[in-house]
């Protein structure tokens, strides 16, 4: 969706995203960069910042931005498309500040949307947060790929208005290397992140995926497919060896957490997210929901442990 720039942020022109003075959906992560450390925290400082940008969209707001739209909202108010993003890029003397914002037409006409300073050192924090709130109110939402539509959406603005930008993932091949971009963009080079699924999810459990497999051992195991963004609850004496079979059915499978432990507690883990299941091992979840597995999976170990030490 594209709209056109404005000049002045609307600060503050819509509903709060809370009700009685307690923010909706309490979840936040680490202040280090999220791509390297993404974990559940809530520093108060961040969540007042938070909450003082975020706010719901009633459907007459969204009915005033789908008048200044190109298309996209008036086909989730008709009942064409299910759902859309879009964004808002504000350019002046102040700086450069967006809006995005998330329009959803399945059940009822909501939405939300975040007004944010691109060079708030929290903005990517922000960003992200906003996307994991999405996706815990909307079954439709995938937080990464919000996240990574937004930014597609603002890479665009940016273009138009005279700045070269240049992707995260594209700048990996010249990781180690002693390498200056140049560009004759009338108004420089910036730098637009994106999350890579994989990555984010290995880094989420501290890369736990990439131990020693042992024999005679028995796994539980997390693979995502980037393709659907869905994340598969299985077992496996041979996790790795798995990942590679199931490459040759489905290359956007990769391994993102195992765990050697009983290969019951797979199931206690089907029955935890009954609700969330999609097809067989398959399930969509959320980060929150990633998280609580992490945490489950260490009370179990932790749980195994003590029994295996209390009965020698």
């Amino acid at each position: 969706m594209l709209i056109f720039q404005s000049k002045n942020l609307s600060l503050g022109k819509y509903a709060k995203r809370h009700e009685n003075g307690k923010p909706k959906n309490k979840v936040w992560f680490d202040v280090e960069t999220f791509q390297k450390a993404p974990k559940m925290i809530e520093p108060d400082l961040t969540e007042d910042k938070f909450n003082a940008c975020c706010f719901t969209l009633s459907e007459e707001d969204i009915r005033k931005l789908d008048k200044e739209d190109n298309g996209p909202i008036n086909n989730v108010i008709a009942h064409i498309a299910r759902h859309c993003y879009g964004a808002k890029l504000y350019d002046d003397h102040l700086g450069l500040s967006v809006e995005m914002f998330y329009v959803n037409g399945i059940r009822q006409l909501k939405g939300d949307i975040i007004q944010l300073d691109l060079k708030d050192a929290d903005y990517y924090q922000l960003l992200l947060r906003f996307c994991v709130l999405l996706s815990t109110d909307y079954l439709e939402v995938n937080a990464l790929n919000a996240f990574n539509t937004f930014q597609q959406k603002l890479r665009g603005f940016l273009e138009k208005l005279g700045f070269f930008t240049v992707a995260s993932h594209e700048l990996k091949q010249f990781k180690g290397q002693n390498v200056v971009m140049m560009s004759p963009a009338s108004r420089g080079i910036i730098k637009v992140d994106f999350i890579d699924q994989t990555e984010f999810y290995r880094n989420f459990f501290n890369n736990i995926f990439d131990q020693k497999i042992e024999k005679e051992k028995k796994y539980v195991y997390l693979m995502v497919n980037t393709d659907t963004s869905l994340i598969k609850i299985g077992k496996s004496n041979n996790p790795l060896y798995r990942e590679r079979t199931l490459h040759s059915q489905e290359p956007s499978v990769h391994l993102i957490a195992l765990w050697c432990c009983n290969q019951q507690v797979e199931k206690k883990l089907h029955v935890k997210f009954s609700n969330k299941r999609v097809r067989g091992e398959w399930f969509r979840l959320t980060i929150p929901d990633l998280a609580e597995i992490e945490k489950f999976m260490n009370n179990e170990i932790s749980s195994a442990q003590e029994f295996e030490t209390g009965s020698h």
